[in-house]
């Protein structure tokens, strides 16, 4: 078979190659890749490639669950291939909430039943012409593949953790942190923290039916309209809006 689909959970290092592409969906938790010095988090909404003939090793939070798509590159024609899949390079893309919506719903409906894979690659590829291939991945100095691993796990469970105790864990002072944090990630901890607090939102919109207050309240909002602002200045739509699987009006 030319593309296999699969959700897989890893449970730690293990360095390896494969002939075929890899594309990487988050459904829970996060993982830090690195691909032949090329290192990133993937975490919720985003979507990662790892091309044919490329090493590559996992470091993977505790939580960690993927829905991983294998594609042959070589077997498929060009007319087939999503621009994520012909680009060739090492890729991170970000995803639009409604959009990763669609990969996580199929991801869950594979896990409840391993015989619904064959249905859902289909829908995968189709949702991945939609994709346009984010930042190529770039070789990592080890001062930023140090930043790397904390910021994997900065931001996870109710409390986080602080800047302190994050840049504690890399070795360095705090404002060294901040600086060297914002080169490699691209946000500061603050926004990076932020970002990981509405993804879990996201999870929970998707994932369940809780209320919206509740949800809000359980992220630390004492404001659920605070929330709902926060939430649409970022994403583009009302939790609600995302809940439903609305699109976002063209420049909502």
């Amino acid at each position: 078979m030319s593309i296999n689909l699969e959700i897989r959970r890893y449970g730690g290092a293990d360095r390896h190659v494969h002939d075929y592409s890899q594309v990487l969906f988050p459904l829970r938790g996060a993982m830090r890749v690195d691909i032949e010095g090329r290192t990133e988090v993937v975490a919720s909404n985003c979507v990662a490639l790892i091309p044919r003939d490329h090493v590559h090793d996992f470091a993977p939070t505790p939580d960690c669950r993927f829905m991983v798509v294998d594609v042959d590159v070589a077997a498929l024609s060009e007319e087939r291939l999503p621009a994520l899949l012909r680009a060739g390079e090492p890729s991170l893309t970000r995803l639009d909430p409604w959009l990763w919506r669609l990969f996580r719903l199929l991801g869950d409906e594979v896990e409840a039943d391993g015989q619904r894979a064959r249905e859902a690659v289909h829908l995968v590829m189709s949702g991945l012409q939609l994709v346009r291939p984010g930042e190529a991945l770039r070789p990592r100095r080890k001062a930023e593949q140090r930043i790397l691993g904390v910021a994997c796990a900065y931001g996870e469970g109710s409390e986080g953790g602080s800047v302190g105790d994050a840049a504690r864990a890399a070795g360095l002072g705090q404002s060294q942190f901040h600086a060297l944090f914002r080169a490699t990630v691209g946000l500061s901890p603050k926004q990076y923290r932020l970002a990981k607090l509405f993804g879990r939102a996201v999870d929970r919109l998707v994932e369940t039916a809780d209320p919206i207050s509740a949800i809000a309240y359980d992220l630390g909002y004492q404001d659920v309209s605070s929330f709902n602002r926060q939430f649409r200045r970022r994403f583009g739509m009302t939790p609600s809006q995302l809940r439903r699987g609305d699109r976002p009006a063209p420049g909502g």
